[in-house]
């Protein structure tokens, strides 16, 4: 019922579009659009290409939302929309690749990116954001249309968001409207046989332009090289801020997303002998594993609100509350017990359904006050998460397939039924935090918050109450130079058991984790942003032990560097540059595990991704990219390595007029060689790398 319901209402919104582009630009036209109108834009709005490149000034993430990166003492890597278009990118790893540490986990992205950034796995229910604040589920592709940019917060950040993991926050901030109207309408198509058609459109009206709406939905048919793979997916989204009055602006946004696709088996770890483990031959990517029933069918709605009030010029406070709901149906397999000679094997897997929801509320006073020639920067809040995952039932089956000659499966009947009890996970955290400027060289930022946690998944129940600090110390030796250290404690929800342990699904004990960095910051003078950080992070250390079941025991110390640079090198040239060595060893442990790198974690990566324009003909543009991840371990006891690989790009965009209308035609190839690799490893899994695929995008603005 509620996917029927929520069908009809992307439907309605669908069929709304033509009546929205219409009534918006009759408002455009009652208006006007006066370009010298001074409009309060959100603080999200980036500079365009032609000024910065690949560049952003400031961030939405974290205890620092809206200031400048070199205010910010810890690792922030933000991925613009004009990096995004430039890759074509269309999930989240697409994007993320251009970053330092980011793995896949287990899966290879066609329905959703599990991801791991320095080693450590995210949690898809808390380290994922939606303009800084409101949580929202990684448990099925976000959609990108409508987002300006995605952001990174490396390391702890349980100042802000309380218990999450200590990888990073990813961070998705959506379009708004801004002083020029938008209206473009798309489509972008693969030889996989995707084709996506999307519009987009963004109006101020109202008296001094004090409304903003934009709208973007997009939709179509889910291509995959993979033969007998395909689906589609949906989605529609609106932002709408209005600015009330000089001291009042209210902000909404409202999204939905509808996916469906068959799934690709992953391939089971054989067993090891004598502590090693043999990897099967990398099967043929093009050739399906799972039966054509093995769906995945997922939906999710987010919606959130946002008021600020402006006390007065140096106070302001920040209300914002929103939900979240996911869900799901998937029919999961994987191939394993596989044969080295023959190839033959046994498929299993399990059929469930989920559902998820949040539910979230923030309040925050951030001003500024002067003791003595001391200035503080005051924030001061409360915030509140309810996680709610309902029961999941699960009917096991197998069967027989080949890895190497997969055959069309039939029904596999049931074999076993489980039910996952339902969890319910309450986040309540009271902050502080005070930036000082003690004079225009130093700055010194301390903070506490203080958390109660509770998580109810029966039989069991964790509490737990923790005080925890952050403390920074910056150094600008010029305004375009800079360093930092700092040190930060976070707490973390605990692990969720893999599916494959005696326990599974089951949530391990909230622990306490800690981070180190040190790092320095430069602008050239051509605008390409340079950083370098070191770091060390120390948290609870999980795996599944010798009888199958999932445990918390020891800890974990990741130690790494990583070097970022990104912005106009020229005035022709743009790049993404990034490079991460990662140490990652478990300490204190016991089945033998202690001296070992975790599963999946990269020894180092390192990614490239650079657009030149040409000089004489400014609308012809050209770009490559190279994307290396390391070799990693395929689980906790380093009983095998996934070899390193290195991924090439390749892409073009042509700018032209269409009846008089501006067109964009973009062309890009990922993975150009068409290597044939593990793309990810993870929960005694292993999954294929997708092949070459060529991708055609138009674009017209109207």
């Amino acid at each position: 019922m509620t996917s029927r319901l929520a069908a009809r209402a992307l439907s309605c919104a669908l069929a709304a579009i033509p009546l929205a582009v219409s009534t918006l630009a009759r408002a455009d036209a009652a208006s006007g659009t006066d370009a010298a109108a001074t409009v309060d834009l959100d603080a999200t709005t980036v500079t365009a290409r032609s000024q910065r490149g690949f560049a952003a000034s400031t961030a939405e993430v974290g205890s620092f939302r809206g200031q400048s990166l070199r205010d910010i003492p810890a690792t922030v890597n933000v991925v613009t929309r004009e990096a995004l278009d430039a890759q074509q990118d269309r999930t989240l790893y697409d994007a993320l690749r251009n970053t330092a540490g980011v793995t896949r986990q287990q899966l290879s992205g066609e329905t959703f990116d599990n991801l791991a950034i320095r080693g450590v796995t995210l949690e898809n229910r808390t380290n994922f954001r939606l303009n800084g604040s409101m949580p929202v589920f990684n448990l099925m592709a976000i959609p990108l249309e409508d987002k300006e940019r995605v952001e990174v917060l490396k390391g702890v950040s349980a100042l802000y968001y309380g218990y999450t993991t200590p990888g990073g926050m990813v961070n998705l901030v959506t379009k708004r409207a801004g002083n020029t109207p938008v209206t473009s309408v798309g489509m972008s198509v693969d030889s996989n046989g995707t084709a996506i058609a999307n519009v987009d459109v963004a109006r101020r009206f109202g008296e001094d332009n004090q409304y903003g709406l934009r709208l973007n939905a997009a939709g179509g048919r889910l291509g995959s090289a993979t033969s007998g793979i395909d689906g589609d997916r949906q989605m529609a989204s609106l932002a709408f801020d209005w600015k009330v009055n000089s001291r009042l602006s209210l902000k909404a946004d409202v999204e939905y997303a509808r996916q469906v696709i068959t799934e690709q088996s992953v391939v089971t770890l054989p067993a090891a002998k004598n502590g090693v483990i043999s990897l099967p031959a990398m099967p043929d990517p093009t050739k399906r594993l799972s039966p054509d029933w093995a769906k995945f069918r997922a939906n999710s709605t987010t919606a959130m609100l946002r008021a600020d009030y402006a006390l007065n010029d140096d106070w302001l406070v920040t209300v914002e509350g929103g939900t979240s709901e996911l869900a799901r149906t998937r029919a999961f397999t994987e191939i394993g017990s596989v044969s080295a000679v023959t190839g033959k094997g046994t498929i299993s897997g399990n059929r469930q359904d989920g559902r998820w929801t949040t539910g979230h509320l923030r309040a925050d006073l951030n001003g500024t006050q002067m003791t003595g020639s001391v200035k503080h920067e005051l924030t001061f809040g409360v915030a509140r998460s309810e996680m709610r995952q309902a029961a999941v039932y699960s009917s096991r089956f197998s069967g027989t397939q080949n890895l190497y000659n997969p055959v069309d499966l039939g029904w596999l009947p049931t074999t076993g039924t489980s039910v996952t009890a339902a969890q319910r996970a309450v986040d309540t955290g009271v902050y502080a935090l005070d930036r000082m400027t003690l004079t225009q060289h130093w700055q010194v930022i301390a903070g506490l918050r203080y958390t109660s946690y509770t998580s109810v998944q029966a039989p069991n129940r964790y509490e737990a109450s923790k005080t925890t600090p952050l403390g920074a110390l910056i150094y600008k030796f010029t305004p375009t130079l800079s360093a930092y250290a700092s040190y930060a404690q976070g707490l973390e929800a605990g692990d969720r058991a893999p599916n494959t342990a005696a326990n599974a699904n089951v949530a391990m004990p909230p622990a306490v984790s800690k981070q180190k960095e040190v790092g320095v910051r430069y602008e050239t003078p051509a605008g390409t942003q340079l950083s370098a950080a070191l770091y060390e992070i120390d948290r609870a250390a999980s795996y599944t032990n010798a009888s199958n079941v999932y445990v918390q025991d020891g800890r974990q110390r990741i130690r790494g560097l990583e070097l970022n640079a990104q912005g106009r090198v020229t005035n022709d040239l743009s790049l993404l540059a990034s490079a991460g060595w990662i140490d990652a060893k478990f300490r204190g442990v016991g089945n033998g595990l202690d001296g070992k790198t975790p599963e999946n974690t990269p020894r180092a990566t390192a990614s490239l991704f650079a657009e030149y324009t040409l000089p004489m003909l400014r609308s012809v543009s050209f770009n490559a990219g190279a994307y290396y991840v390391g070799p990693r371990p395929v689980n906790d006891a380093d009983q095998a390595w996934l070899g390193g690989t290195t991924l090439f790009g390749a892409g073009a965009r042509y700018v032209t007029r269409v009846a008089g209308k501006r067109t964009t035609w973009q062309l890009n190839v990922d993975n150009l060689t068409d290597k044939r690799y593990w793309a990810g490893a993870g929960n005694n899994r292993l999954s294929m790398g997708a092949p070459r695929v060529f991708k055609l995008s138009m674009k017209i603005d109207l």
